[in-house]
């Protein structure tokens, strides 16, 4: 009888991936952390019964939260990742040449620890001698006062629904945190999730950004394991707008290009129609 890794994107809609075998399964502090090997999607790491990366579609993901802000930003030196234990969107930053030291603080150094030995595509990061890894709060490591000023904060961080670590990182609180923490002409960006599903992610984030951030943009990809496929990002900026970028040559990549990257932020009327006012007439311009 085959096995089946089954998850629930809705009352009346669940999801469910063919699953070879069970490569590992273990109880955190925080979190239940196992990694599925998949028919479709190779081996998977899941958090708290919710799929959160494969093999087999990552890139997608990594590609998108990485390089658009990558290629807004003219000397993207410093970059902070806040979440992101598996080490996927830290190969993708660290891919760029511009990039001179990342630093990844992640709350649960299971996450690494299962990455390491199970996702060595993703984890490759961790052998580059630019990344520093902190087992740490994000939350908690924002407050410190004696960080240096980032040029790129990105939140690589799981969803806020259901009782993970990752909730109070989409809090006004926080944004507040990351707004202090980066250089006069910083920026980050945020993964804010399915609109389908959890449209009050992307709406309550979005809102909170734009009354922080003088610039707030949202953008999107497709991926297939996450529910309903589509799925956005939020960013705040003090100073450069994601949309106007610096067109980057990304040999290795399998889905970003820059007319990928400007088609991201076309929005559709009914995901627009969630974000603040001022981020719709921001972003007419690529969907007209």
């Amino acid at each position: 009888m085959a096995l089946w890794f089954s998850e629930t994107a809705s009352p009346g809609h669940h999801l469910e991936w063919k699953v070879n075998r069970l490569l590992f399964s273990g109880q955190s502090q925080f979190q239940t952390v196992e990694v599925l090997d998949t028919q479709a999607f190779g081996p998977s790491l899941v958090l708290d019964g919710i799929m959160q990366t494969t093999t087999g579609d990552e890139y997608i993901y990594h590609e998108m939260l990485a390089w658009v802000p990558l290629s807004a930003h003219p000397h993207p030196h410093r970059v902070l990742i806040i979440g992101g234990g598996d080490g996927g969107l830290a190969r993708e930053v660290l891919s760029s040449p511009c990039v001179q030291e990342v630093t990844l603080v992640e709350i649960d150094s299971l996450v690494v620890e299962v990455s390491r030995q199970f996702l060595p595509t993703h984890a490759s990061a961790f052998a580059d001698p630019r990344l520093h890894l902190i087992i740490a709060d994000g939350f908690e490591y924002l407050a410190r006062t004696d960080l240096e000023p980032f040029d790129l904060i990105l939140i690589d961080s799981t969803d806020p629904e259901g009782t993970g670590p990752g909730g109070i990182l989409y809090t006004a609180e926080f944004h507040q945190k990351v707004f202090q923490a980066l250089a006069d002409d910083g920026l980050y960006v945020q993964q804010t999730g399915t609109p389908i599903y959890n449209p009050e992610v992307l709406a309550e984030t979005s809102r909170s950004v734009a009354q922080i951030f003088p610039i707030c943009r949202v953008f999107w990809c497709v991926v297939p394991t996450y529910p309903g496929g589509f799925f956005t990002f939020t960013s705040g900026s003090k100073r450069y707008d994601l949309q106007q970028f610096s067109p980057q040559a990304v040999n290795h990549a399998r889905w970003y290009t820059p007319a990928i990257h400007r088609g991201a932020f076309a929005l559709p009327p009914v995901v627009a129609q969630l974000v603040p006012p001022a981020i719709q007439e921001a972003q007419t311009f690529f969907g007209s």
